[in-house]
C-alpha cells in the first residue's frame, strides 16, 4: 500500500501542476483550475462556502487525515524530498499545531502565507509564469524551503491545515492495530510522521511497510467500541489563552499599525472594498497568472502588512484589458466578484493623472497622441494645443495609456487608484 500511495500522490500532483497551467486566458476549464484551494475548509472565514471543504471534513472523519497522506501537493513534495534526500526527521510537540491553528485562525489574514493548498497554488502559479515584478515570490520560496527543512514536524505540528484536520480526525472509522507478533521494536515510530499518534494518523502506510514482523494493519469499523477512548488533545489551558490572546493581538497590530498606502495602488476590476478584500483575499495567485497582461502582480508593502501578497494592478506592466473579466471568474474565495463584460467596462478602478513636467506634449511642446489614440473609453481628449486632457467622467482607470505612454521610464500619465482619487 505504500507504493500505492505514492504513486496516486505522484498522479494527483501532475493533476495539480497540469490544471495550474491551465490557468491562462480564455480560461477553457473555467473555476475547475481552482478546485484544489476549494478544499480548504478555512475558505469559511472569507464567507465563501464550497461544498469540496465539507468534501474533505466527511472523509477525514471516516479515514483520518487521508487527504494530508494522499492528495494534498505539499504532502507529495515533502514525501518525494525525503526519499531522495532522507536525513534524521525532527518531532515537535504535537499540541503546536492547536496553538497555531487558534492564532492563525483570529489572525486570518496571515494564515494565506503558509495555508498549504494556497501556498502550492501559489507557487506554481509564480513559476510557471514569464514574471517581471516578483519581490513576493522570494517570500513564497522562502517559506517553502522551510517547510521542506522541517519535513515531518511540518505535517506533525506546524501546518494549519493539517491541525484542523487531525481535530475531525479524532474521530475517524479506520483503526491502526497491532498484533501479538509485535517485538517493541521501535521501527514503526522510526518512519512515523506523526510519532504514532492513533487519532492523527496520515494513513501513509509506512508503520506496516517496516514492520519486520508484519504486525501492524488497517481495519474499517463504522462503528466505535464503547471502549474506545479517543487520544486527549495535547494543549494546556495557559497554552490556548496565549494562542488566543497572540492572535487577536496581532490582528490588531496587522490593521492599525500605519502605513503610507500607496495611492498608485490599484485593484482588480470587481474587487470588494479594501477593508474587506485584504481579508478575503487567500492569495492563491490565480488571478495573477489569468491576467493576459500580466499586469496583475502580488502587492509588496504597497497596501501596509495586511495586505501583503494581494493582487495588485501595474499598468507599467501591462494594463486592464477591454475584453477579459477571468480575475472575477477565477477567484475561489469572491474577494473579486464575478461581473460580466459589460460591467466590467462601467466600473472604476482608477483614474488617469498627466505629470506635465514630464508628458512630450506639455513639456516639450511635442505632438503627441498616443494616449488619446490608444484609450478604448473616450476618456481623452486634446486642447487647442493638441494636449491631452483627461475626461474623469469616461476614465475607468484601465492603464492602456500609462502602458503605451512613450516616455522613458515612468510614464507621464499614471492610474492612480482609491487613495489617489479621493485625494
Amino acid at each position: 500500500m505504500l507504493y500505492i500511495r505514492r504513486i496516486f500522490q505522484a498522479i494527483i500532483f501532475i493533476i495539480f501542476i497540469a490544471l495550474i497551467c491551465y490557468i491562462t486566458y480564455p480560461l477553457s476549464l473555467g473555476g475547475l483550475v481552482t478546485i484544489f484551494p476549494q478544499f480548504s475548509p478555512f475558505l469559511l472565514l472569507t464567507g465563501a462556502f464550497f461544498v469540496h471543504g465539507i468534501i474533505l471534513i466527511g472523509l477525514t472523519l471516516l479515514f483520518g487525515r487521508v487527504f494530508c497522506g494522499w492528495v494534498c501537493p505539499l504532502g507529495c513534495m515533502l514525501e518525494y524530498t525525503n526519499l531522495l534526500f532522507p536525513r534524521h526527521l525532527v518531532c515537535i510537540s504535537t499540541g503546536l499545531q492547536y496553538y497555531l491553528l487558534i492564532g492563525l485562525v483570529l489572525c486570518f489574514p496571515f494564515l494565506w502565507h503558509i495555508e498549504p493548498l494556497c501556498l502550492m497554488q501559489r507557487l506554481f502559479c509564480f513559476i510557471l509564469t514569464p514574471w517581471r515584478y516578483t519581490p513576493y515570490l522570494i517570500i513564497t520560496i522562502v517559506t517553502v524551503m522551510i517547510i521542506l527543512f522541517f519535513r515531518r514536524a511540518w505535517c506533525q505540528s506546524l501546518c494549519p491545515l493539517g491541525g484542523l484536520l487531525s481535530l475531525f480526525s479524532r474521530y475517524k472509522r479506520i483503526q491502526r492495530q497491532v498484533s501479538s507478533a509485535c517485538t517493541q521494536c521501535g521501527r514503526c515510530q522510526q518512519v512515523c510522521w506523526i510519532n504514532l499518534k492513533q487519532d492523527n494518523c496520515l494513513l501513509c502506510f509506512r508503520c506496516q511497510h517496516n514492520c519486520p514482523q508484519g504486525a501492524i494493519c488497517f481495519h474499517l469499523k463504522m462503528q466505535r467500541h464503547k471502549g474506545t477512548k479517543v487520544e486527549k488533545i495535547d494543549v494546556t489551558r495557559r497554552g490556548v489563552i496565549i494562542a488566543i490572546v497572540s492572535g487577536i493581538v496581532s490582528n490588531l497590530v496587522i490593521r492599525l499599525i500605519p502605513h503610507n498606502q500607496d495611492k498608485y495602488l490599484i485593484r482588480p476590476p470587481g474587487a470588494l472594498p479594501e477593508d474587506r478584500f485584504t481579508s478575503a483575499c487567500i492569495r492563491c495567485g490565480a488571478c495573477t497568472k489569468v491576467c493576459p497582461s500580466h499586469g496583475l502582480v502580488p502587492d509588496f508593502f504597497g497596501s501596509g502588512l495586511i495586505g501583503l501578497g494581494s493582487p495588485r494592478l501595474i499598468p507599467r506592466i501591462g494594463a486592464c484589458e477591454d475584453f477579459c473579466n477571468l480575475c472575477g471568474q477565477i477567484c475561489p474565495s469572491g474577494a473579486i466578484q464575478k461581473f460580466t463584460l459589460n460591467e466590467k467596462r462601467k466600473t472604476k478602478i482608477g483614474m488617469a493623472v498627466i505629470n506635465t513636467e514630464k508628458c512630450l506634449a506639455y513639456n516639450e511642446g511635442k505632438l503627441c497622441m498616443i494616449c488619446d489614440e490608444q484609450c478604448l473609453y473616450n476618456a481623452i481628449n486634446l486642447d487647442t494645443k493638441k494636449r491631452p486632457v483627461i475626461n474623469k467622467k469616461n476614465c475607468i482607470g484601465c492603464g492602456v495609456c500609462e502602458n503605451k505612454c512613450p516616455v522613458y521610464g515612468e510614464a507621464a500619465i499614471r492610474v492612480v487608484g482609491g487613495k489617489g482619487m479621493s485625494g
